[in-house]
Order: structure tokens, then sequence, then C-alpha cells
């Protein structure tokens, strides 16, 4: 039951995510190059998560558990990783914009960077650790 209560809040996070994703180019004019790899991004994030929901429903059709152990651990990895990229994509992103194109980067948009690539090595690595099976 417990499974189930977190692919249900899942769901409903990730139609949130794509509503307000929908909200924003509505409300969006114009859309710059920045904006559509963020888009981009988004996309991808959104699409790795609605995998790992359906491999949840997957299991539990089978009669799995939505967790256990060796799940629980690839989670712990793939956070701590996600972690350390959000710790080095906030020092290292805006140094190098800085250096390459001569251009400082709004706090927003260091936020945003930093959402995503932990969001993005986050998924990768819970991906790659649990094909693996390690």
């Amino acid at each position: 039951m417990k499974a189930k209560k977190e692919i249900i809040v899942a769901t409903i996070l990730v139609a949130m995510v794509l509503v307000t994703l929908f909200l924003y180019l509505i409300g969006t004019r114009e859309i710059e190059y920045n904006q559509i790899v963020s888009i981009g991004i988004v996309l991808v994030l959104v699409g790795l998560a609605m995998y790992i929901i359906w491999d949840k429903i997957r299991n539990i059709q089978k009669g799995l558990p939505g967790k256990d152990e060796r799940v629980i651990s690839i989670s712990h990895k793939a956070g701590y990783y996600g972690f350390i990229a959000a710790i080095w994509s906030a020092v290292l992103i805006p140094t190098m914009i800085d250096i390459i194109f001569g251009y400082e980067l709004d706090a927003g948009d260091i936020s945003a960077i930093v959402v995503l690539v932990s969001g993005f090595v986050f998924v990768v690595s819970y991906l790659y650790l649990y094909q693996k099976g390690k």
C-alpha cells in the first residue's frame, strides 16, 4: 500500500511539473537559447522520472516490493552523486561561464543550473546503478 501511495504522489509531482512548464511556455513571449536548453533538460528529467515510476508499477504488478534494500542503497548512492554534482556545479559552471564568455550569471540562473545538473546526475546515476545491479 505504501508503494502505491509513493507512485501516486510521484505521478502527481510529474504532472505538476509538466503543467508548470506548460504555463511557463504560454506566458513567455520570446524564448532564448538558454531557456530552450533548460526546458529540454527538464523534459529529459521528467521522462526519466516517468520511466522510474513505470518500473515501480511494473514491479508491484509482478508482486515484488516497491523498494527493497538494493533500491534504497542505489537511491542513497545516486543522491550522494547528485549532491556532489550540485556543489561542484554551483562553483564551476558560473566560473567557467565568466572565464569563457565574460558573462556573470544571475543568482536565479545559478540556482536553476544547480537544480538541473543535480537532478540530471541523480537520475542518470540511479538508472546506471539500477541496470548495473549494485
